[in-house]
């Protein structure tokens, strides 16, 4: 499903943040990768998002090396994919409903279609009362909740969640929490970079810390 080989990263002032990066995920797993502040989380997460390509290394997304692909292959791998990045990437001038269709009109989807995918979501996720409301009126919690449903109202193949359990309350994660073991068993791989949920725990298949600019995996009965 995501297969990272040799992978060098580079921040901003050409140093690697990453020398020799090896990793395979497996199509309907669950992972954690933690670390440090500063140390390559979220530039991981966009590498194998395909937002960044490495300095070195080879890609493959789906069984697909991502450098041989032509620029509408990359697009089309893109929309198997949810992404909620750290930052807040709502679009403040929409509301949430149509903030969360985003994915569906760009797959061109029918107006039917896109109804029919909210009208099952928004319960799911209690996003009744703020459905209709503008994006700066939300609470941070609240605006985590909208990017997380925006990322999964395609039913992703691929779900990456950066930093995204910091500071969320606690009546939210278990939703969350919830649909991510919804979307898990019917396959779809969900990757968490950063915390876990606090409140209630998710059994990874494989958990990961950032150490020494790699990568090493940990024995999750020990985490």
């Amino acid at each position: 499903m995501i297969k990272l080989e040799n992978i060098y990263l580079e921040n901003s002032e050409g140093q690697y943040l990453f020398n020799d990066i090896n990793i395979f995920i497996s199509s309907g797993s669950l992972v954690l990768i933690k670390g440090n502040p500063s140390q390559g989380k979220t530039r991981l997460m966009k590498t194998m998002a395909m937002i960044e390509k490495p300095k070195r290394g080879k890609v493959s997304i789906m069984g697909k090396n991502i450098f041989k692909l032509e620029e509408n292959e990359i697009s089309n791998l893109h929309k198997n994919i949810g992404i909620v990045f750290q930052e807040d990437m709502l679009l403040k001038n929409i509301n949430v409903y149509d903030n969360i269709s985003l994915p569906l009109i760009f797959r061109n989807e029918k107006v039917r279609e896109i109804n029919l995918a909210l009208k099952e979501l928004i319960p799911w996720l209690n996003l009744g009362s703020i459905i209709k409301k503008k994006i700066l009126d939300l609470s941070s919690s609240e605006k985590k909740l909208v990017q997380f449903a925006r990322a999964i109202i395609g039913r992703p193949r691929i779900l990456l969640l950066d930093n995204f359990f910091n500071s969320i309350h606690e009546d939210f994660e278990k939703k969350i929490v919830y649909l991510i073991l919804a979307l898990n068993r019917i396959g779809t791989t969900v990757i968490i970079f950063g915390e876990e949920p606090i409140f209630q725990k998710l059994n990874f298949n494989g958990t990961y810390f950032i150490k020494n600019k790699t990568l090493k995996a940990l024995d999750n009965q020990n985490k």
